[in-house]
């Protein structure tokens, strides 16, 4: 009797492992199966295609004196592409990733703003700054933009431009920076310069 039993046990353990063996090989099979459905679908790229791929930016940075309750506006323009500024953060080119007021809600100890690029186009791009509100109204504030590169054989940030501008009178635009790049990420010669093109419209 205690043979049959034992009998009995080897039995239902070879069935146990049998229908998880069936289980495991199911499940493994409805998974590479939906795997080779899904393939079709998945947009896989090349090693070649990914290092063709544009990448890197072109950075405009703006400062002004921590101490000056002002709110002055960058704005910017890449080739191709309307302008970019605080009430049009984002375009085909540029984003705009702060838009600082001054003094007012800011808890940062700097007066900054930055817009970038999502990859870089040869062509034109400039950069106006806008006083929009100064509460010393007769008081000077000296504004600096900076132009960097990141580009994609190299993996850091060179600054190429670097200008002050002086803002005395509130809802005065000022171009800061004109520049052409070419199709090796290079500054076009003889390309910079400040020649007044408004970009937010007014005066």
């Amino acid at each position: 009797m205690i043979e049959k039993i034992k009998e009995f046990d080897s039995v239902q353990e070879e069935q146990s492992d049998t229908v998880f063996r069936d289980v495991t090989l199911l499940a493994l099979s409805g998974f590479v199966a939906i795997v080779l459905l899904l393939l079709p679908w998945l947009n896989l790229k090349t090693r070649d295609e990914i290092v063709k791929e544009p990448v890197g930016s072109v950075i405009f940075e703006l400062f002004w004196p921590h101490d000056i309750d002002a709110d002055v506006d960058l704005w910017v323009r890449g080739p191709n592409d309307g302008p970019v500024g605080y009430s049009k953060p984002s375009g085909l080119v540029f984003n705009l990733l702060r838009d600082d007021r001054g003094l007012k809600g800011d808890h940062t100890p700097i007066n900054y703003e930055i817009s970038f690029t999502r990859g870089i186009l040869a062509g034109e791009y400039q950069a106006n700054v806008h006083l929009f509100k100064h509460d010393q109204k007769k008081s000077k504030i000296q504004a600096t933009v900076t132009a960097s590169l990141v580009t994609p054989d190299k993996n850091f940030r060179k600054q190429i431009l670097e200008k002050k501008v002086n803002l005395i009178k509130e809802g005065k635009e000022k171009t800061v920076l004109r520049f052409k790049l070419d199709n090796n990420f290079k500054v076009v010669s003889g390309s910079v310069n400040s020649l007044r093109k408004s970009l937010i419209g007014r005066n």
